[in-house]
């Protein structure tokens, strides 16, 4: 379990508190027999042993847990709608944000250990909790007299936070449907609990379903020693391939044997084929329902309304401008792949979408003098993750202070409280690398939202990277570093008043940009020096580096073109009928449309799509993100990337701020100007 902060209202009771209140013995009922007379000596009652109080599973304790918030919450609510005097901030806002909070803690706490404790038993009941807030927060939306409890506040007096927390709320009411009439919010009600629950199962489909290949130790040529040495044969002579990244990236960039990168890339596309397409028809039936009660044409619309992009023919529109744009750097990038091919195989007339990654190190080692494992050595994982660190306490002016008696669901879960001045700012926990049942991909989630006076921010980053002294790829290192921006962004964000602005609350197309922004940080040698340095203690050579930027040029074009096909699946999916969508056929149509690479057989890529389930439509949002990132990193290009007059006018214009103001405003505030496509332009034609 999660240690509470112990600062303001308590929403949670401390596992400690909780394995306390299970170990107390509840006293069994004595049963009487007839009165016996009265003798000389008193006769002894009858031995009546105690029932024995079965322990609480660990399951039972979780859900106590993670159930405290909606408990608060649901206390709240009724006193929210007996006040019987004039509606002010004091007696509506203020508690409804500490409702929010509550179904927050409940919410956050649910969707983390659904994702990432060892035990399937305590995974479900954090399924089982995080179904029961979704449906009170659906619920919550839907509550007319909740609505008009808080559209009759008066907020003109308020601060400007507070009016746009009271304005956003009433929107996100009307968005929900609480205006519409009682059959057809009883029918979104419905619509969103069964949302809930199959999108828990898709997810829950992919984190299980890791599946491997068996080769022989020869098949291993061309893979770094220490992968080699790391995947011993077994008793059979086999050695076993698995789908988690640890194994999956580095064999598809260095394998030898097309074959097996073929069934690697096979086994790992086609994860979650199982049942997952049948979930995704019933997740996209209930959304285009859902859409239609609500008044919009088609989903997309609806969730891309309230973002940065504003509808769906905008986010369109952008994927085209996008792929136009990217299509001549990529079919020059193809031609270099294929080129590269026929010096393999004389006969070849295409490149297969296994054969990319390996292909591309193999252009990068002629072209760029860069070997990916000649780079492995610089990035052993404790030591990178000691660089990340030190380098964000300096531009960010915090200090993070080992945290060594938190309760943590897994041994590999490390916990720092981040500090400036001897302030506590917030948590975070790191839970970086592999294991069954475990979230698959690289995320931050969310542990607690900070509300100032009340709780601090706790941030979680869920990883799949090389443990101890491993070697990672540097590719893996960009991820940690992107992931790690997500993570600053919810801490330094997440010290407002209003639950709702604080942390990463911003647009949702928006999010990803202050992370793609800080990948920069770990491809300048500026940064790299501080700890790239491989075994005899050397550091990375500024040459290398220098050799590793213009490698990674290489491949822009396949790459933007790659992500326009996933992000018109997003759409696209979301804007035809689902009566009349198939799934597998539209996935080849749009692959055929963006990309030069040709479907592979026995694949169901779309399957084991997780943004699928959190992104919907909006998958565009890593695209339109690293535009507005590559802006975002124009005034750094004179000063540096280590200079803090530059690092702390960021932090404070763009990060602090939350969601206290809409998207652009703080990009503004940040650049002086709005937000262009130059920067992003200039990064395709280099």
């Amino acid at each position: 379990m999660i240690e509470r902060f112990d600062r303001g209202k308590e929403h949670r009771m401390s596992t400690r508190r909780l394995v306390f209140l299970a170990a107390l013995v509840v006293p069994g009922l004595v049963a009487c027999g007839p009165k016996s007379k009265p003798t000389e000596q008193p006769v002894k009652p009858p031995v009546v042993e105690k029932p024995a109080v079965k322990p609480k599973s660990p399951e039972e304790l979780f859900l106590a847990e993670c159930r405290m918030g909606l408990v608060a919450a649901k206390a709240i609510l009724p006193q929210i709608l007996e006040v019987a005097d004039e509606r002010t901030v004091a007696n509506t806002l203020k508690p409804l944000n500490e409702l929010h909070t509550g179904v927050g803690n409940s919410m956050a706490l649910a969707g983390l250990y659904s994702e990432v404790h060892p035990t399937e038993a305590v995974r479900e009941a954090a399924r089982t909790c995080e179904q029961e807030t979704s449906t009170f927060a659906s619920e919550l939306q839907l509550n007319r007299p909740l609505y008009d409890a808080i559209a009759a506040v008066k907020v003109d007096p308020a601060d400007a936070a507070t009016a746009r927390f009271h304005a956003r709320t009433l929107r996100d009411f009307r968005r929900a449907g609480v205006d519409k009439d009682n059959a057809t919010r009883n029918r979104l009600q419905q619509i969103d609990d069964e949302l809930t629950k199959l999108g828990q199962q898709f997810s829950k489909n992919i984190a299980e379903d890791v599946r491997s290949i068996e080769l022989g130790p020869e098949q291993l040529k061309g893979l770094p020693d220490d992968f080699v040495a790391g995947h011993a044969a077994d008793a059979s002579g086999k050695v076993k391939i698995s789908t988690d990244y640890p194994d999956y990236n580095p064999f598809m960039a260095y394998a030898e044997d097309d074959e097996a990168r073929k069934q690697l890339y096979v086994a790992f596309r086609s994860r979650g084929d199982q049942g997952n397409e049948a979930l995704l028809a019933q997740v996209l039936a209930l959304r285009d329902e859902k859409a239609d009660l609500l008044g919009y044409e088609n989903f997309a619309d609806y969730i891309t309304e309230d973002k940065m992009i504003k509808s769906a023919k905008h986010a369109a529109d952008f994927i085209e401008r996008v792929s136009k744009l990217a299509q001549a750097r990529a079919k020059k990038d193809y031609a270099e792949l294929l080129k590269e091919l026929k010096t393999l195989d004389k006969k070849a007339t295409r490149v297969a979408d296994w054969q990319k990654l390996f292909l591309e190190n193999r252009v990068k080692r002629k072209k760029y003098e860069v070997d990916s494992k000649d780079v492995r050595p610089y990035f052993p994982y404790e030591q990178t993750l000691a660089g990340l660190l030190d380098i964000t306490s300096t531009i960010f002016d915090i200090q993070y202070v080992p945290v060594t008696d938190a309760v943590v669901w897994h041994t590999d879960v490390k916990v720092f409280d981040v500090n400036r001045g001897g302030e506590k700012l917030g948590r975070i926990f790191l839970d970086m690398h592999p294991r069954d049942g475990k979230y698959k991909h690289a995320a931050q989630f969310t542990l607690h939202d900070g509300v100032a006076g009340v709780q601090l921010p706790e941030g979680v980053l869920v990883c799949n990277f090389a443990k101890g002294g491993e070697l990672m790829e540097h590719d893996d290192v960009v991820t940690m570093f992107h992931e790690f921006g997500h993570l600053m962004h919810h801490v330094l964000g997440g010290q407002h008043a209003w639950i709702r602005q604080s942390g990463v609350a911003t647009e949702h197309d928006f999010v990803e940009a202050p992370s793609q922004m800080f990948e920069e940080w770990a491809w300048s040698h500026e940064t790299l020096a501080r700890f790239a340095k491989n075994a005899a203690g050397e550091v990375i050579p500024e040459p290398l580096v220098a050799r590793m930027r213009k490698a990674d040029k290489f491949g822009v074009g396949t790459q933007t073109v790659q992500q326009m096909f996933y992000a018109s699946i997003s759409l696209s999916f979301h804007t035809t009928d689902p009566d009349k969508l198939d799934q597998l056929a539209e996935v080849k149509r749009l692959q055929a449309k963006y990309t030069p690479f040709q479907y592979v057989d026995g694949t169901r890529f779309h399957a084991s799509f997780g943004h699928l389930i959190g992104y919907s439509a909006m998958y565009y949002t890593y695209m339109w993100s690293l535009v507005i990132a590559k802006d975002l990193l124009v005034p750094f290009q004179k000063k540096g990337l280590m200079n803090t007059e530059t690092t702390y006018k960021y932090r404070d214009a763009v990060l602090v701020p939350g969601g206290s103001k809409d998207a652009a405003v703080l990009v503004k505030d940040f650049l002086g100007r709005d937000y262009n496509f130059k920067a992003f332009e200039k990064y395709l034609a280099e």
